[in-house]
């Protein structure tokens, strides 16, 4: 799933209000502390643009107000920021019966107790997995459910993209204004 043109030009129109927000300050800071903002605006914008309807972007929000409640605040005008950080998790349901299916033929291929080993890899590995993931995701450690963490992921990925996406234009445009 590629991020869409609509969702380039909201991320962009929030980052700008952000960077906007921080101007007066940022003018006579530090090298860090403009990178804390550009960051700190870039998180706001890309989670913002989900309007809290995902763990990542309440994790991001939730952040973000620690540090700066009035940019928060600001960004986020349309949006009541408590309801955004205080909603609860969706409830998602693993398919058992794809997962009892999926059992009785590993039965029928292979001995119990080689059954027993490659089980017990497997689930060490996923579990090794997920536990990669719940510390990469924003919010990753509050999910319990795997699907739950596995759509966040994946939704979070194409926040991702589009953020890349307009900064990377963002270079391209001020090279190319270079260039002339």
């Amino acid at each position: 799933m590629q991020p869409t043109s609509s969702m380039n030009e909201q991320f962009l129109k929030k980052w700008q209000m952000g960077l906007q927000i921080f101007r007066p300050s940022i003018d006579n800071t530090s090298v860090s502390e403009r990178k804390r903002a550009i960051k700190l605006s870039a998180d706001v914008a890309m989670a913002s643009l989900r309007k809290g309807t995902t763990c990542w972007s309440r994790a991001l929000i939730q952040k973000a107000a620690t540090e700066d409640s009035f940019l928060v605040r600001q960004m986020l005008a349309g949006i009541k920021e408590e309801t955004l950080i205080n909603r609860k998790l969706p409830k998602i349901v693993c398919h058992r019966k794809i997962v009892r299916r999926s059992k009785k033929i590993l039965m029928r291929r292979k001995s119990r107790s080689a059954m027993e080993e490659v089980t017990a890899k497997a689930k060490k590995l996923v579990k090794r997995k997920t536990k990669g993931l719940r510390n990469v995701v924003p919010g990753g450690e509050f999910m319990s459910n795997n699907v739950l963490l596995i759509q966040e992921t994946l939704d979070y990925i194409v926040s991702l993209q589009t953020q890349v996406n307009v900064m990377r234009s963002i270079v391209d445009a001020a090279e190319a204004g270079v260039e002339r």
